[in-house]
């Protein structure tokens, strides 16, 4: 049977009573059906989990008791997807994907192509929104931690924020004589542990705005002969390299 995952965004400590949220109670009562005594496992975004029971059941809420913690092995990758923001909620889905593929960073950030252009008072509820769906993939996929959202900003502060080190990628549709799998194969790449991925939007990027990401060290790299949508591109590109990057580790240990 597969135990329930619950995310409590605070310190938890072994032996210790703690409370749920109204809304966490109601997901475990009415959606669950779980009663006193069922166990559970708690996360907390440190890459700790916790065993719990449900202890008690009151009208404000359900305590629980947490009985043992054990650590959830980091990965060795390290991923940080910088993602123009798309139209509608595409990027609600890119978040989620994103999250069960590993990514610990995702950088929202308008390009020039980018069509939606929201008002500076909504941005903060546009990246607390975005947040939530990453800590609601975290717990259904199985992860201890969860990837940070950052704030939303342009594309030059985008190349600003990403980290100092690790391999940068920009997928382009009319990049032509680099392909991404000829980059993840090359030896001057092997054993990198870190990568810095930007995804454009729905119209593409600019040739400018591909000339700023090359002055800031990315490499324009193809992801083959279709133009794909801007949510497949980021999920493509994502799986290529875990699978590149995998099929590296187990050539290096054979």
């Amino acid at each position: 049977m597969t135990i329930p995952r619950l995310y409590l965004p605070h310190t938890v400590e072994t032996g210790a009573l703690c409370e749920v949220t109204a809304d966490q109670a109601r997901y475990l009562t009415t959606v669950l059906r779980m009663k006193p005594g069922d166990p559970l496992r708690i996360f907390n975004g440190t890459g700790w989990e916790y065993n719990a029971l449900i202890r008690q059941q009151t009208a404000e809420g359900i305590d629980l008791e947490i009985t043992d913690r054990y650590a959830v092995p980091a990965t060795e990758i390290h991923l940080t997807l910088c993602q123009a923001i798309p139209k509608a909620e595409k990027l609600d889905g890119i978040i989620r994907h994103a999250t069960e593929l590993g990514v610990e960073r995702i950088i929202p950030f308008f390009a020039e192509r980018s069509v939606p252009r929201w008002e500076p008072e909504r941005l903060p509820r546009k990246q607390q929104r975005w947040q939530k769906i990453a800590v609601d993939a975290s717990r259904q996929c199985g992860r201890s931690d969860i990837p940070k959202i950052g704030e939303i900003v342009t594309f030059e502060q985008m190349l600003r924020a990403v980290p100092e080190s690790g391999l940068r990628l920009i997928p382009w549709e009319e990049e032509t004589t680099t392909g991404i799998s000829t980059v993840l194969r090359n030896p001057v790449w092997s054993g990198m542990k870190g990568f810095i991925l930007v995804i454009g939007p729905e119209g593409g990027f600019s040739a400018e705005e591909i000339g700023l990401a090359r002055q800031a060290g990315f490499l324009s790299v193809s992801l083959g002969k279709r133009v794909l949508r801007v949510e497949t591109a980021s999920l493509a590109l994502l799986a290529i390299l875990q699978y590149e990057i995998g099929a590296q580790e187990t050539e290096s240990v054979e």
